[in-house]
């Protein structure tokens, strides 16, 4: 990411906004971090841009456990095109 690009996050009031509004035109990924955590991105189709699930204080959001992080995607990303789960070099995706 360049220097001057600031990061982007959706807090999850937001991130239901985008899932309502963009309908089938967004992706989820699920990843597991370097210190254990797991955390969710959002890719957007046709931006080039990535949001993280942020914290109402603006922190990204993680999750100790992998469940945590799949019920709170469950929950509040419905409508989306595809999701991953990303652990290592395995991915993984939700069974049509």
């Amino acid at each position: 990411m360049p220097a001057d690009e600031e990061k982007m996050g959706l807090t999850k009031r937001e991130m239901i906004v985008v899932a309502e509004t963009h309908r089938g035109n967004y992706t989820v990924w699920i990843k597991a971090t370097e210190n254990g955590f797991w955390k969710i991105k959002i890719h957007l189709d046709g931006q080039d841009r990535v949001y993280d699930v942020e914290t109402t204080r603006g922190v990204t959001k993680g999750w100790r456990n992998l469940s945590d992080a799949i019920l709170f995607a469950q929950e509040n990303c419905k409508y989306f095109k595809s999701i991953f789960i990303e652990i290592g070099e395995w991915v993984l995706t939700k069974r049509e």
